[in-house]
């Protein structure tokens, strides 16, 4: 124990004298205009010793705005430990290089390199001081030993835009299923945002899962390889038989000189050819439709079916069938061609009338048509409205042909009326008689007068002697029968006088003139 003791306070004195290192920095300045919010950076640092270093000071470079500091980027490379960096700021560093030589401490050199790019990113445009710091370090511990650190800018730059991968598109053909031996064209697009297309190729897997460019193909089986002839955009086509039963692949592919990029996969499902087929092709007129055709298998049967809307009737097949039967079957012995014809459907309108009127005779009608019918009362009834699948009061109406339609114009008789004519007494020539006739029914009522007289104003003025007749009637209308005529009859008197008035008188010798009465009654003036 007491022989450790001196070797323990060695230890500690000579750990606590490796500790001191005097480092003498200083630093360069250099103005730089960044022109983007990204901007790389080139660095490197150095180290040269004059002996075996036990420390030394991390290379730094630093970027100001004006006085104030942006980021600081601090690397060190000692001994076999590799390269370490750190970063204060924006940013960070990649594509490190760095190497160190290191050997005995019997006084042969010591040292390294360290080199990097600094991204800087978040940057306001605009111009800078890039400052990097340069340091003289002397280990105490050890004699005549001096590390020399240098960092140095090495020039800046904006980054280049990152790669955009090409946009590829497999045009034809889409997912389908074929027949063994059917040929089908295969064209492919691939365009590149930042037009540095390699290559453009159109990719074929077989049933087996062997590519194209794996195994190649048969002479005359495409494999569209190679540069294309535009940098931005190209289209490659080709033709392609699939004769393998099972499903292929097909894709469009292209590169970038970053990678290759496909386009979705299309999937091509071959099947063995079956016995011979025939198409049938179905066409339908207006007004319906007609089952699908499609292509069948030679001697099979197909039943075919037309459907009328709800405004045609089917009316039969034309092409290569006839009748109307419908559905029907029809033998593909080879192709064929049938359409479904369809006419306007017909409806029936009938009509009919109740005692005391007629109405419009029905008939048959195409789907949709518009009838006008019309209701006529005969004299002794009005008609009062419509029943069935017509209604309304007015006299005409339009029905229109959606289906079979009934209408019946219904009558009742009319109503009846008197005349209230008072009699008349007879009256002198020259009198006015107001005279007051009026019907039941309220409508008015025409007096034809005849005789020695005159009406006007509802005043009957007698304009001389004799007898005098008014007949009064009322001929009713659409509510009302005639009534009865009622005629008045009187006479017309004038005033008379009794007039005397002398005969002449004759003296004769012999004797006198007989006598006569000598009054007249004369009209009175």
């Amino acid at each position: 124990m007491k022989n450790l003791l001196p070797i323990a306070l060695l230890f500690l004195l000579g750990a606590r004298l490796a500790a001191q290192s005097i480092s003498s920095p200083t630093s360069t300045d250099r103005t730089i205009t960044i022109p983007s919010s990204a901007y790389d950076i080139q660095l490197s640092i150095t180290w040269a010793c004059d002996d075996y270093p036990q420390n030394s000071a991390p290379g730094r470079i630093e970027l100001l705005s004006d006085t104030t500091l942006i980021g600081r980027v601090v690397a060190s490379n000692y001994r076999n430990s590799g390269a370490s960096v750190s970063v204060s700021g924006p940013g960070n560093v990649d594509g490190v290089s760095s190497w160190v030589n290191v050997y005995s401490s019997n006084g042969t050199p010591a040292d390294g390199s360290f080199s990097g790019t600094w991204h800087l990113t978040g940057l306001t445009p605009g111009t800078y001081t890039v400052r990097t710091w340069s340091y003289t370090t002397n280990d105490r511990l050890l004699h005549a030993t001096t590390v020399w650190t240098d960092t140095s800018f090495d020039g800046g730059s904006t980054p280049s835009p990152e790669n955009q991968p090409p946009t590829v598109t497999l045009l034809v053909p889409g997912d389908q299923t074929v027949t063994a031996g059917t040929t089908l064209t295969i064209t492919g697009h691939a365009t590149d945002p930042d037009g540095n297309l390699t290559n453009h190729n159109l990719d074929i897997q077989r049933p087996d899962g062997v590519w194209n460019f794996e195994a190649g193909f048969a002479t005359g089986e495409p494999y569209q390889g190679g540069p294309v002839g535009s940098g931005a955009d190209s289209t490659r086509s080709a033709s392609f038989t699939f004769t393998d039963v099972g499903t292929y692949h097909v894709r469009s592919a292209a590169a970038d000189g970053s990678g290759w990029y496909q386009s979705v996969t299309a999937s091509i499902t071959v099947v063995a050819p079956t016995t011979e087929q025939y198409a049938l092709v179905t066409l339908a007129g207006a007004g319906g439709a007609v089952t699908a055709g499609g292509t069948y298998d030679a001697g099979s049967s197909v039943v075919v079916s037309a459907t009328p809307d709800g405004a045609h009737d089917f009316a039969g097949w034309s092409g290569d069938a006839g009748g109307a039967a419908n559905p029907f079957s029809l033998l593909m012995d080879r192709a064929k061609t049938v359409q479904a014809n369809f006419s306007p459907k017909s409806f029936s309108l009938v009509t009919s009338a109740s005692s005391g009127g007629s109405v419009t005779p029905g008939g048959s009608y195409p789907y949709g048509t518009t009838v006008t019918i019309t209701a006529a009362a005969d004299a002794t009834h009005r008609f009062i409205g419509w029943a069935g699948d017509a209604s309304g009061s007015a006299p005409s109406i339009a029905l229109i042909l959606t289906r079979t339609l009934s209408a019946q114009a219904l009558f009742e008789l009319k109503t009846a009326q008197t005349i209230a004519f008072p009699a008349i007494s007879d009256q002198n020539v020259g009198a006015g008689i107001p005279l007051s006739v009026t019907s039941s029914s309220g409508l008015p009522v025409a007096l034809a007068v005849s005789g020695p007289a005159t009406y006007a104003g509802g005043i009957l003025t007698l304009t001389g002697p004799g007898t005098v007749t008014i007949q009064a009637t009322q001929d009713g209308d659409g509510n009302y029968l005639p009534a009865n005529p009622v005629t008045r009859s009187f006479n017309a008197e004038a005033a008379v006088v009794v007039r005397y008035r002398a005969a002449g008188r004759t003296f004769l010798q012999a004797g006198r003139t007989p006598e006569s009465i000598p009054y007249v009654i004369q009209p009175n003036p």
